[in-house]
């Protein structure tokens, strides 16, 4: 009796020290977002509630946190990673990579787009005559890109780092210039993927977007609501395919807010934002959506 006693009291103890292993097998994921715009979901009115982010971890049940932020390029976010500095106050940016089983990482098109004399680099992107000041820019790119990796590896050796590719959804000469910009930070991130295999992933958010207008906000960069659902519901399918989430299907608890972003930049001349909204779209290639509802 004693002996079985013994046995019993052993089983209950061992029982016990599983449960929080358990536990912690069951735990949510922990899913961050480093950035620019696009990660932020800025063409979007309630992008804390709607951008893709959120979306994912929403229909995944992740925890999440969101550092992608407006006008961000490669080298702000080398900044915020080393000095472990952000907007937020309450969330420290290096605790947070450390503890992360999923990143998600949109960056590069800014450092072309916040370019200091970008009007002048577009026009002559659209005449084809700067080949190596567009190369200048994609090699320092690529220089901080490795150093942005190297920061959230040293934090985090082992989470899961989807890299995003650069979208380009302009056409006409417009779309020329934008399609440089892309297609060089593009080349930049599968560059970086194939000399440090295994590093990260790539996440081609590009079918959601490329010739996909009605799924660009009113400003012509940005991805709109639907916008958001389409590379969320990609991010899904990949974290899906590596056995970190259960569902595809995009889960919409609050459906994005879509809003004419020129026109509230002006809200003394709505009118003269309107204007420019419409001016945009027809050199941006994307006239087709000019009279399409925005509320």
């Amino acid at each position: 009796m004693k002996k079985l006693l013994c046995v019993l009291l052993a089983v209950v103890m061992l029982a016990s020290l599983s449960i929080p292993a358990l536990a912690a097998s069951n735990a949510p994921l922990y899913y961050v977002l480093l950035g620019d715009s696009i990660a932020e979901g800025y063409g979007v009115r309630n992008s804390n509630e709607a951008c893709y982010g959120r979306i994912v971890a929403d229909t995944n049940g992740y925890i999440y946190q969101n550092f992608g932020r407006a006008a961000v390029d490669s080298c702000d976010l080398v900044n915020y990673l080393q000095e472990g500095s952000f907007y937020d106050r309450y969330y420290s940016i290096r605790a947070c990579v450390a503890a992360a089983d999923i990143i998600s990482l949109s960056v590069g098109a800014n450092d072309y787009l916040c370019y200091h004399d970008v009007y002048n680099l577009a026009f002559r992107a659209i005449l084809g005559v700067n080949k190596a000041e567009l190369n200048a820019i994609a090699d320092a790119f690529y220089d901080n890109l490795c150093m942005i990796i190297n920061e959230i590896r040293a934090l985090n050796p082992t989470a899961t780092l989807l890299v995003q590719k650069v979208y380009s959804i302009w056409y006409g000469l417009a779309g020329r210039a934008f399609d440089a910009a892309a297609s060089r930070c593009n080349a930049v991130i599968e560059k970086y993927d194939r000399e440090h295999p295994g590093t990260i992933l790539l996440c081609d958010i590009t079918p959601a977007m490329n010739r996909h207008p009605e799924n660009l906000a009113d400003d012509c960069v940005h991805p709109n609501a639907k916008g958001n659902v389409a590379i969320a519901k990609i991010v899904l399918q990949q974290l899906y395919d590596l056995g970190l989430g259960a569902e595809t299907e995009p889960v919409v608890n609050h459906p994005g807010i879509d809003y004419d972003l020129y026109a509230e930049e002006n809200p003394d001349n709505p009118l003269k934002g309107k204007l420019f909204t419409v001016m945009v779209k027809i050199l941006t290639g994307n006239g087709v959506n000019v009279f399409r509802r925005t509320a």
